[in-house]
């Protein structure tokens, strides 16, 4: 009697219903999802609580076993230079007991089939962790191949060694054993059938380009021309030749800060790190060494659709680029590595797998390497949000290029993700640069939820003939709003995954390609989307965490524009993920609720938005408001005295050890008879029962006040709650404002446009003509920065033109005469003249610190010490009086000297009610407010006394 095997299958690139389909054609009745992760970002069909509910529809039992049978192990001893060694991992008590459950649902004869995201078996931990193991103690295993074929476990392996994937990975899938090399001939098409699904993710989602260009229509020889100077390769290797390049190519007029850190320290050869949000020019620090080196750049790229997003700019600018990767057909790769052979190119994308495959290495041999530059380095960390095992590889290749200076780059990275990619690269501590991750042109706002649909349509608006994004937290809600928002007449289309592929793909060219769509989405959509122009980013719904929002409105303004970013906000969306962190592992839920919290926090706080944001990547917002968000731009009242329950909240968080999270310290606070604070004996601590006259909500809403002003910490891992410095301060008398419990409406402020907007349209209807007979996104023509530029200084020159942003050699000789008669006509036509771009006051964006460092509140100081007022600086700089008195102290504080005279002009006291408060300062100090406040009587508000302490300092620095 035959026995009934083990069965494996890869979802890899079926549908949630064609995997299903293929369980039920061998009426599997137990699946085993042995991945170590059990969540699919681009296939949210496939993570554990989708597949979960799909399976139960389907009848068929669901158990996740990668804890014992995962593919990454947590363990460091089953590693190789950063590749998992099977033989150590079969030896693990971990692994052994779940060996054991497999071969007793074999012993059962149950219908058991063993689940990974891989699609062909041969690439996957399955067959060479588990399938080895299992045929070792002589249990069948069968395996479910991408085109529904059974194969046994030795016909994979035969199927592995006839070459069907590369060297590299037939090394690893055999623990270091000799694999078996293809007979000697040329390299092999990169057609590689299912390698899209290494190239573009890890879930096997197909990548979003196929209908675009063939690469032969897109780079033909005359594309491949370099720029004169960079072929001569007389420029030498210094800053000043870097800068002469970010204006003469890329159209720049200075680096952006950190940029040029980076750029000199990779020129001068050593190995450098770069963390620096998506917008801020990241791509430009490996891009301007690569045109000044002799050689070759070598640029590791996981995302196919952002390698020919930047390949296209890059030719549009007139640099010779190139990429290998699934796309292209075997006539194109032949051509294309013939380029590579010749050094006709500089800049050359590849995917990690792409790289490893002996051919690519036998390639880059051949060619001069000068530099090997790895974006998305995360993914090299073990402890990265995406890692990737194929990352770890890279350690190879870069030994392989002895003399190739290595530069990894990536837009987030925790501090431990960021030790370890040193590690592995080896890059010294000295090579490492942070950039701020404060993104200034978004515009960001929170508001409650009343009307969905009505405010999602009033905020379109405001927005008319932009492109944006509106993320929903489910695919019905993503139908739903699209159908809405099409039958009141938005350009609006769907995006998620269960949509079909042809239907997502065709949405998302269409969305790059033409003006003024709106896509609404599920987070399914946005990775490798490199739009310049998106102006908004809507928030339907409620993200999980701050780490999801800040990505998500990261694809807003990437031209630096100003960018809306709204976020609507309901407490049914709250109780919605704690529904889902519920059925998460126990020992994930506690910094599931953490993050929950943080993300709770930055939309109730009232102060600068900014400053919990930031506060949560570990950087501190050094100004108290940056009139770029709806808490700074409105107007939130009187501040209440939150002293004594910042004192009741801080001493329980002491008194309960510094060791609970906030719903604990507040139960204990109310007086909860809870088995938790009996247990503990926290009913007897002096803290019990003080807090009762807030409710839960109300004390949840005060508390994340003073995570966010900086009196507590809180660990997003456990979610407990640790006191800080200024917590002491409190203690001694140190006043807390904030605001009582309760959700003031967010108004979204209205702003001037700087430029004529009539222009601008025509300027935008010209680009879109070029685009649509290139076949290319717009933005690869000109940024929506280039043509606010063109529209605000009226350019009547190829000079002047030459000095407009994004406009470097190659594209003023490209699109002069197609813009200039343009702006000519308009111009003469409404009587408008030429405008130097010095002599307008104003900017189509947020001033940035300068790249030596110098903040904005030095400039204040600098400014204001030479004779300008505070009204003065507040008309130049488009903010508030308040918040230049703010920047004025964080001058004092860092010991900068400041001018007396003119401040007290700003005070509404009577010049006796003054002095008895500079008095009260020389004898209290300027430390604390609270003690001033009091010994004055409680009769000076709080805004004097900010200015009056101000007065004070300046008199003592003066």
């Amino acid at each position: 009697m035959s026995q009934t095997p083990i069965y494996t299958i890869g979802y890899g690139a079926r549908t949630i219903e064609a995997f299903i389909a293929a369980l039920r054609a061998h009426d599997i009745a137990y699946l085993l999802d042995v991945r170590s992760k059990p969540y699919s970002r681009y296939k949210p069909d496939f993570s554990k609580q989708e597949l979960a509910a799909h399976l139960e529809t389907a009848g068929i039992r669901y158990v996740f076993m990668g804890d014992t049978l995962g593919g990454q192990p947590d363990d460091p001893a089953c590693y190789i230079d950063g590749r998992v060694d099977y033989a150590k991992m079969r030896q693990t008590p971990a692994f052994q007991t779940g060996l054991e459950r497999v071969q007793k649902a074999y012993s059962q004869q149950l219908r058991v089939a063993l689940m990974c995201a891989e699609g062909k078996p041969e690439a996957c931990h399955r067959t060479h962790l588990i399938g080895q193991a299992l045929t070792a103690v002589a249990v069948p295993v069968s395996h479910i191949d991408e085109n529904d074929q059974l194969l046994s476990q030795e016909a994979v392996l035969a199927r592995l060694n006839g070459g069907q994937i590369g060297l590299f990975a037939a090394e690893e899938a055999n623990e270091g054993e000799t694999a078996v090399s293809p007979p000697d001939m040329p390299p092999p098409p990169p057609n590689f059938e299912d390698d899209y699904q290494s190239d573009y993710s890890l879930d096997g989602e197909p990548p979003p380009y196929d209908d675009y260009p063939a690469a032969g229509e897109m780079m033909p020889p005359s594309g491949f021309a370099p720029v004169k100077a960079i072929a001569a390769n007389d420029l030498p290797l210094t800053l000043d030749a870097a800068a002469a390049l970010l204006r003469d190519v890329f159209g720049y007029d200075g680096f952006r800060p950190l940029q040029a850190e980076v750029i000199q320290n990779v020129l001068e050869r050593q190995d450098s790190l770069a963390i620096m949000p998506t917008g801020s020019g990241k791509s430009l620090c490996y891009q301007i060494p690569a045109l000044l080196f002799p050689g070759l750049t070598v640029v590791v790229s996981p995302l196919i659709s952002l390698m020919e997003d930047q390949v296209m700019q890059l030719r549009e600018a007139g640099v010779t680029a190139a990429y290998l990767n699934s796309s292209l057909s075997y006539p194109e790769y032949q051509w294309t590595t013939d380029q590579i052979r010749q050094g006709a190119v500089k800049l050359l994308y590849v995917a990690p797998e792409t790289l490893l495959r002996p051919e690519t290495l036998a390639l880059l041999q051949q060619a001069n390497v000068a530099c090997l530059t790895i974006d998305e380095a995360h993914c090299i960390s073990a402890w990265g949000h995406d890692f990737r095992p194929e990352y770890r590889q890279l350690v190879a290749v870069r030994r392989r290029l002895p003399t190739a200076v290595c530069i990894a780059v990536t837009a987030t990275a925790t501090d431990r993700v960021r030790q370890d990619i040193k590690q592995t690269l080896d890059i010294p501590a000295a090579g490492e640069f942070i950039a701020s991750f404060d993104r200034e042109n978004l515009f960001l706002e929170v508001a409650a939820k009343t009307d969905g649909l009505r405010q999602a349509g009033e905020f379109l608006a405001a927005h008319r003939g932009e492109a944006g994004i509106i993320y929903c937290a489910t695919r019905k809600q993503v139908d739903q709003l699209t159908g809405q928002l099409a039958a009141n007449g938005w350009p609006a289309l769907p995006y998620h995954a269960g949509l079909d592929d042809a239907a997502r793909r065709d949405n998302q060219k269409r969305f790059i390609l033409e003006e003024g769509k709106v896509m609404v989405a599920t987070i399914a959509f946005g990775m490798g989307i490199n739009k310049s122009n998106v102006r908004f980013i809507l928030h339907y719904d409620l993200p999980q965490n701050l780490e999801s929002y800040y990505q998500q409105i990261g694809r807003a303004g990437r031209d630096g524009l100003r960018a809306d970013c709204l976020l609507l906000f309901s407490y049914a969306d709250v109780q919605t993920i704690n529904f889902f962190i519920q059925q998460q592992d126990p020992s994930q839920q506690a910094g599931a609720r953490a993050r929950l919290e943080a993300m709770l926090g930055f939309v109730e706080t009232m102060v600068c938005r900014r400053r919990p944001l930031l506060a949560y990547f570990g950087e501190t917002y050094h100004q108290d408001e940056c009139d770029h968000c709806d808490n700074c731009q409105t107007d939130q009242g009187e501040l209440a005295d939150l002293t004594l329950a910042a004192q009741k909240f801080l001493s329980c968080v002491k008194r309960t050890g510094e060791f609970f999270g906030m719903s604990h310290v507040i139960d204990v606070l109310r007086g909860s008879q809870s088995q938790k604070v009996l247990d503990r004996g926290h009913d007897r601590l002096s803290t019990y029962n003080i807090g009762s006259e807030y409710s839960k909500k109300e004390w949840q809403f005060l508390a994340r006040q003073f995570i966010q002003q900086g009196l507590l910490t809180q660990d997003m891992e456990h979610g407990s709650l640790k006191l800080t410095p200024q917590a002491y301060a409190v203690f001694k008398g140190e006043t807390v404002q904030g605001l009582l419990p309760a959700q003031p409406p967010a108004a979204r402020p209205i702003t001037a446009q700087d430029y004529d907007l009539d222009l601008f349209a025509l300027l935008r209807d010209r680009r879109t003509a070029l685009a649509t007979a290139a076949n290319v996104p717009p933005y690869v023509i000109f940024s929506d920065r280039s043509l606010v530029e063109m529209a605000m200084y009226f350019p009547q020159s190829a000079a002047a033109f030459g000095g407009i942003y994004g406009v470097g050699g190659a594209k003023l000789e490209k699109y002069a005469n197609e813009f200039l008669p343009l702006i000519q006509a308009y111009c003469a036509e409404k009587g408008l003249g030429e405008k130097g771009k010095t002599a307008v006051a104003s900017s189509p964006t947020p001033t940035r610190p300068a790249a030596n460092g110098r903040s904005r509140s030095d400039e204040v100081v600098d400014l204001f010490n030479a004779g300008h007022s505070v009204p003065e600086l507040a008309a130049q700089f488009g903010v508030k009086e308040r918040t230049i008195l703010g920047h004025l102290w964080t001058g004092v504080q860092g010991k900068r000297p400041l001018r007396a005279d003119n401040l007290l002009e700003l005070s509404q006291l009577s010049p006796a009610d003054q002095q008895r408060a500079l008095d009260a300062f020389a004898d209290l100090g300027t430390d604390f407010l609270r003690p001033v406040f009091e010994t004055l009587g409680e009769t000076v508000s709080y805004d004097e006394l900010h200015l009056l302490r101000l007065v004070a300092a300046a008199q003592q620095t003066g």
